[in-house]
């Protein structure tokens, strides 16, 4: 079986990564900026223009299982999570959880954020109750507009290094019960 591993986005992955949002609702959860269907461009101007740090590929051999990157970075203080997006054919399959986890292992420990951040909007629940279990804090709702030019809820959650830490170190002494 192949492992699960990550590398750097290559300009090749970009068209790949896009197929990934099959609706335009889909697409404004990952990149509310975007028009749907993502095109490999402006994506990449995305990524040039807010200076997106560490875009990341995850996969499963050959066959990218997601992506997702640091928005708002400041080296040693903190960053949000942003652009992560599962590819359809490994949803609900826990490689989301996987994917967040390797983020929140690389933003505490290569980059020593002392907090991350993530957002979700409302309709969004998979990933909200997903946060919550990876033991992020909600700590405020902004009113956005979406896709459809409707008023949408904004969740934004934040998980310090400590809780982090705590939450690994918990989860270490009950597989060792």
């Amino acid at each position: 079986m192949d492992k699960f591993h990550d590398r750097s986005l290559q300009p090749q992955d970009m068209q790949t990564v896009c197929t990934f949002a099959q609706t335009a609702e889909e697409l404004f959860y990952i990149a509310p900026y975007a028009q749907f269907p993502w095109q490999p461009d402006a994506f990449s101007n995305n990524l040039n223009e807010y200076e997106r740090l560490s875009n990341t590929v995850f996969l499963i051999g050959d066959d990218i299982v997601g992506f997702a990157n640091f928005y708002n970075a400041e080296i040693g203080i903190s960053g949000f999570i942003g652009n992560m997006v599962v590819n359809p054919h490994y949803r609900r399959q826990g490689w989301g959880k996987q994917i967040i986890l390797h983020m929140l292992a690389k933003g505490f420990h290569e980059h020593r954020f002392n907090t991350i951040y993530i957002s979700c909007f409302s309709p969004n629940t998979p990933a909200l109750l997903l946060y919550k279990s990876l033991g992020f804090t909600p700590y405020g709702i902004e009113q956005r507009t979406d896709y459809k030019n409707k008023p949408i809820a904004l969740f934004n959650f934040s998980l310090t290094a400590k809780q982090f830490n705590s939450l690994q170190a918990n989860q270490i002494s009950s597989s060792t019960r």
